[in-house]
């Protein structure tokens, strides 16, 4: 279920980079909670002149709360012990969601003596509290490390989903840097013969001369019955004077070198119905991802109480 709800945040995410983007924060989701004196500075987010998020600093270039705005809004809070980040919590509007209903997940972490994160207690409800699931509002994520580096995960207090394959794996160069991403999960479903590809993808980053991150692009993705990318095929990155992120390019193509489709063959006439329309809509851009281009462009400034203190809203 866990997944599945990844999946469709996901989904939503994409559509709110198409056409029919309105700005929005549900009503239930708090505003800004830091005092005013932890604040230093903030960075706001523009995509081709659309204000889609803001996120405050502490005075040590920490993030303490993050707005994001759209047809799906939310916000993270964060709390420091040191420089471990111990408390979390996530508010999340669906565009699909009635107005003032926000999915809360309150995160506390431990670490252990190398400040390595070894354990995940998720507490979720609802705003407002009437709206809570009693049945999905306690788990714990247990992690460990392998000598060679590898980390191991344990839920509990949740059903896994059941599932064939699930590799998540982060590779990295000698410097530290992300080098490759590379995702695989698949669900089995009522007919064994077809198990359900959620994920599977892999993602490659280069660096600049100076070692900050230039490009991302995807060599391979499997777009699935829905063709849904899992992001742009490439994002190059550009830094200001100050050596900060300034720019984004944000490029989605309908190029197939990089992309597998579904294979059709043995699947139900209904289902083949589905992966047509699905794929027509792809190559047509119906949902403003095939062949687009998107800037993103940050902003920066140092808070300041009486400009700041009220959260600045996008406006439409």
């Amino acid at each position: 279920m866990e997944r599945l709800l990844l999946l469709i945040i996901a989904i939503f995410a994409l559509y709110a980079c198409g056409p029919f983007e309105m700005d929005f924060l549900d009503e239930n989701i708090p505003r800004l909670q830091t005092p005013v004196d932890q604040i230093g500075s903030l960075r706001t987010k523009w995509r081709d002149g659309r204000h889609i998020e803001t996120v405050f600093y502490d005075h040590r270039g920490r993030v303490i709360e993050k707005f994001s705005f759209g047809r799906s809004s939310s916000k993270e809070l964060h709390d420091y012990e040191g420089d471990l980040q111990k408390r979390s919590i996530y508010y999340y509007h669906s565009d699909s969601s009635e107005p003032g209903y926000v999915s809360v997940d309150t995160v506390s972490r431990d670490f252990d003596a190398n400040g390595r994160l070894i354990l995940e207690t998720h507490i979720q409800g609802a705003l407002p509290k009437s709206k809570s699931d009693p049945s999905r509002q306690f788990y714990k994520r247990h992690l460990t490390y392998t000598a060679k580096g590898d980390t191991l995960e344990r839920l509990e207090g949740i059903e896994p989903n059941p599932q064939l394959a699930d590799i998540d794996r982060w590779d990295r160069d000698k410097k530290n840097r992300l080098k490759r991403h590379y995702q695989l999960y698949v669900m089995s479903s009522p007919d064994s013969a077809h198990p359900d590809t959620i994920h599977h993808f892999s993602q490659r980053f280069a660096y600049d001369s100076d070692g900050r991150l230039e490009l991302a692009w995807f060599n391979y993705m499997y777009l699935g019955k829905f063709y849904i990318v899992p992001g742009p095929d490439s994002v190059w990155y550009r830094y200001n004077s100050q050596n900060q992120l300034s720019e984004e390019e944000h490029i989605y193509t309908t190029d197939m070198r990089n992309k597998r489709e579904i294979d059709i063959i043995n699947l139900s006439r209904q289902d083949r119905e589905t992966v047509s329309h699905y794929r027509n809509s792809f190559f047509t851009n119906a949902y403003g991802q095939g062949n687009a281009r998107y800037m993103i462009r940050y902003k920066y400034e140092k808070f300041d109480p009486s400009k700041h203190a009220k959260l600045i809203m996008p406006s439409s």
